[in-house]
């Protein structure tokens, strides 16, 4: 009997296990298909330069899937000061993936950056706002022992929404 219980349970358990998980990977973003354009800001720090952030104009250009599943960043720019104009996007394309409803991951992402290597390939974790559109990292990301990431926040046009 004790046995009987047990395999219930166990049994229970990987049922909600696997009714999670399959919650979790339906997010999708709403305009399946589409393309767009996205601005917004990075502000990168790198050890030779005392950790101080960089702010660097982003401009983005991608496609959602057909399924709403991710969304293909297919080119990036960054502009703004001398170091902006010598770093910029390495290992395009970045592939962003909505995780839940306010949350979405950017898989690939890779930065050239002067005097420091930025190179290590990275996901950032991204917070979603519906109230405004924006995706943004809400700390600071560690690429490697050298560089950081201070700042990542960009809005596409037209919106990205994503589904839950």
């Amino acid at each position: 009997m004790q046995s009987l219980k047990k395999a219930a349970l166990l049994g229970s358990m990987l049922l909600t296990l696997s009714a999670a998980s399959s919650m979790a990977s339906a997010a999708t973003f709403a305009q399946a298909g589409a393309a767009f354009t996205a601005s917004g800001t990075i502000a990168t720090a790198v050890k030779l330069l005392a950790w101080t952030p960089v702010p660097c104009t982003m401009t983005l250009s991608g496609q959602v899937a057909a399924d709403g599943s991710s969304a293909t960043i297919n080119s990036a720019t960054f502009t703004g000061n001398a170091l902006c104009g010598i770093s910029g996007p390495l290992n395009l394309p970045w592939t962003l993936a909505p995780t839940n409803a306010n949350t979405a991951t950017l898989s690939g992402f890779t930065e050239k950056f002067p005097y420091e290597s930025c190179l290590t390939p990275s996901v950032l974790t991204t917070q979603w706002s519906a109230a405004d559109g924006t995706f943004s990292i809400v700390s600071p990301h560690t690429v490697n022992a050298t560089c950081r990431v201070t700042t990542f926040t960009f809005k596409p046009s037209p919106a990205l929404t994503i589904n839950p």
